[in-house]
């Protein structure tokens, strides 16, 4: 799992699509979208939204 410095907290995304808050510990659905060059995130609900958006609970 590759570390990302500039974001909140995230640890980064795995190869089998998930993500995971460094923080909070929580998990989803993610992957990268390298035609749209951005990361695509869901959280536990399937409920898409941007990185900077997740409401850490740490």
């Amino acid at each position: 799992m590759a570390s990302n410095p500039n974001s909140s907290g995230f640890t980064g995304i795995s190869l089998a699509g998930r993500w995971e808050c460094g923080n909070c510990g929580a998990t989803g659905d993610g992957w990268y979208d390298v035609a749209d060059d951005e990361l695509v995130l869901h959280d536990e609900n399937g409920q898409g939204f941007e990185p900077d958006e997740h409401d850490c609970e740490a």
